[in-house]
C-alpha cells in the first residue's frame, strides 16, 4: 500500500490580481473562484485521493496566520509551515521532502502542488496522479504536462522522448523527457503546438521521498548539506533556529532549474484535463469564472464584450473589449489581452511609495 502525501506551495506576492490580491493576501488567499479562495479548493480536490491528515502547505510569515484560518475546516496548523524567508520552489521542496522523511519514511509518495491552480476534471486528475505513482514507485521524478490546445507564450514547455516500457494498453502513458523550455515567442509555440510531443510544464511533481532527496544531494550538494545539518539540528536542538539556518545558507533557486533540468531520472504523464495556471485576469475571464459568489450588476448601452468584477452596480457606455474590476479602495480598468501589465502597476504603487496600496 502506497503511503500518497501531498505538499502545497502557497506563497506568492499577491500581483496579478490587484486589486484584489495585495502582498498579504496573494492569489491563493483571495475568492477567486465564486467567493471560495484557489487554497481551499486546492485541498478539497486532493481530498478524495490524499488524507487530510497527509497534507503539508508550505507558505511564509507574512501568510501563513491567514493561510491557516484559511484551512481551519481542513488541516491542523502545525501541517502549514512557514518558511522565514522566500528561496523559490527548490529549498520549499526539499525542506517539504525532508520533514516527510522524518514524518512517513523516505519510502513515501510526495505529490507537490500549486495552492493557485484551475482544474476542470477531479476525477480524471486523479487518474494521472495513479500513473504518476506508479512511476514514482520506480524511482522517477514524474510531472503532468498538459496537452497544449493554443500557441501560448506564457507557459513554459517540455518536450517528451520515447514512451516507458511500463505503459500499458490501455492506460495514461509515461514518457521520458527530452527537455525543458522557457517561455517561447508566438511562433516557436505555434510549432511546439503542431509537433504534438510539446508539453505545458503544470508545475505539478510527483516522486519518492527519497529520490528526491538522492536527487537534491547528486544535483545540488550545497541544498542538500544545508538540509542535512538542518534535519540533525532539528532533531537535537532548536527547530525553530534550524530553519532559520537553513533558509540563511540556501540559494534563491527554482524546482526546475535546480533539479529538473538538470535529473536523468524525469519522465512525464501528458494530462488531458482542463487545467489553467489563473495567470492573469485574462484567465479568469476566459474561463468564465468570478472572485464573487454573485453577478455583477451592469448596464450596457451600446457595449460589448466587456467583464466587470465589482459588488457596485457599474454602466457601460459604448465601450467593448474592457476588464473592470473593483476592490474596497481601488479600480481596475483595461484592455482584455493587457492584464500581464497589472504587475507593472503594483510596480509603479512601489515606486511612488503607495504602500497602502500594495
Amino acid at each position: 500500500m502506497q503511503k500518497i502525501y501531498g505538499v502545497i506551495l502557497a506563497g506568492g506576492s499577491g500581483t496579478r490580481f490587484w486589486p484584489l490580491s495585495r502582498h498579504k493576501k496573494p492569489k491563493q488567499l483571495i475568492p477567486l473562484l465564486s467567493g471560495r479562495t484557489t487554497l481551499e479548493v486546492t485541498v478539497e480536490r486532493l481530498l478524495p485521493y490524499i488524507p487530510a491528515a497527509n497534507l503539508l502547505v508550505i507558505t511564509n510569515r507574512e501568510q501563513y496566520d491567514d493561510v491557516v484560518t484559511n484551512l481551519s475546516a481542513y488541516l491542523d496548523k502545525d501541517q502549514v509551515i512557514a518558511e522565514p524567508r522566500g528561496r523559490n520552489t527548490a529549498p520549499a521542496i526539499a525542506l517539504a521532502a525532508q520533514l516527510l522523511a522524518d514524518q512517513a519514511g523516505d519510502d513515501a509518495i510526495m505529490m507537490v502542488f500549486p495552492a493557485d491552480h484551475f482544474i476542470g476534471d477531479q476525477k480524471r486528475f486523479h487518474e494521472h496522479l495513479k500513473r504518476a505513482a506508479e512511476g514514482a514507485a520506480e524511482e522517477k521524478l514524474v510531472t503532468l504536462g498538459i496537452k497544449p490546445n493554443r500557441p501560448e507564450t506564457g507557459y513554459g514547455y517540455i518536450q517528451a522522448g520515447t514512451p516507458l516500457a511500463s505503459n500499458t494498453e490501455p492506460g495514461l502513458k509515461a514518457f521520458t523527457v527530452e527537455r525543458f523550455v522557457e517561455k517561447p515567442d508566438y511562433r516557436t509555440a505555434a510549432i511546439y503546438l503542431m509537433n504534438g510531443d510539446y508539453f505545458w510544464n503544470s508545475g505539478i511533481f510527483i516522486w519518492q521521498v527519497k529520490t528526491i532527496l538522492e536527487e537534491i544531494n547528486e544535483i545540488t550538494p550545497a541544498l542538500g548539506k544545508a538540509l542535512s545539518s538542518f534535519a540533525r539540528e532539528r532533531k537535537s536542538g532548536d527547530p525553530g533556529n534550524a530553519l532559520e539556518q537553513l533558509y540563511n545558507e540556501v540559494e534563491s533557486i527554482s524546482i526546475d532549474v535546480g533539479i529538473m533540468e538538470k535529473s536523468q531520472r524525469v519522465t512525464i504523464v501528458p494530462a488531458d484535463f482542463p487545467w489553467s495556471d489563473l495567470g492573469s485576469w485574462d484567465s479568469l475571464d476566459e474561463l468564465k469564472l468570478s472572485p464573487f459568489s454573485e453577478e455583477a450588476e451592469v448596464i450596457k448601452i451600446g457595449a460589448t464584450d466587456n467583464t466587470v468584477y465589482s459588488r457596485k452596480l457599474t454602466a457601460l457606455i459604448d465601450v467593448e473589449n474592457l476588464l473592470v474590476v473593483e476592490s474596497d479602495d481601488a479600480l481596475l480598468i483595461c484592455r482584455k489581452g493587457s492584464t500581464q501589465q497589472v504587475k507593472e502597476v503594483v510596480a509603479e504603487l512601489g515606486r511612488q511609495k503607495l504602500e497602502h496600496y500594495l
